[in-house]
C-alpha cells in the first residue's frame, strides 16, 4: 500500500466517521417530549411512537401549523 493509498484511506475514514457523528448531532435527545422537533438546520420532524416501537421523527412537508419555514432539499424523510 502506498503512501498516497494510506492518505486517502484515513481522509475518507474521518468523512465519513464525522458524517455520521452530524447525522447523530440532529436527533433530539432520548428524553425530549415535544411533539415536534426542529434541527438547527430548519428541518421540522413530528414524534410518532408505535406500541412496540421506539420513537421516530418524520419529517413535516408544510410546517406552517408550528411557525416554521418550508423544508428544504438537505432534510432527511425520518430521524
Amino acid at each position: 500500500m502506498t503512501n498516497a493509498t494510506k492518505v486517502f484511506a484515513a481522509a475518507a475514514l474521518f468523512v465519513a466517521s464525522t458524517a455520521l457523528a452530524a447525522e447523530a448531532q440532529m436527533r433530539p435527545a432520548a428524553g425530549y417530549q415535544s411533539q415536534w422537533y426542529t434541527t438547527p438546520d430548519g428541518c421540522s420532524y413530528s414524534r410518532t411512537h408505535a406500541l412496540g416501537y421506539g420513537v421516530s421523527w418524520v419529517l413535516i412537508q408544510n410546517p406552517h401549523h408550528i411557525n416554521k419555514p418550508d423544508v428544504g432539499d438537505h432534510c432527511a424523510n425520518t430521524l
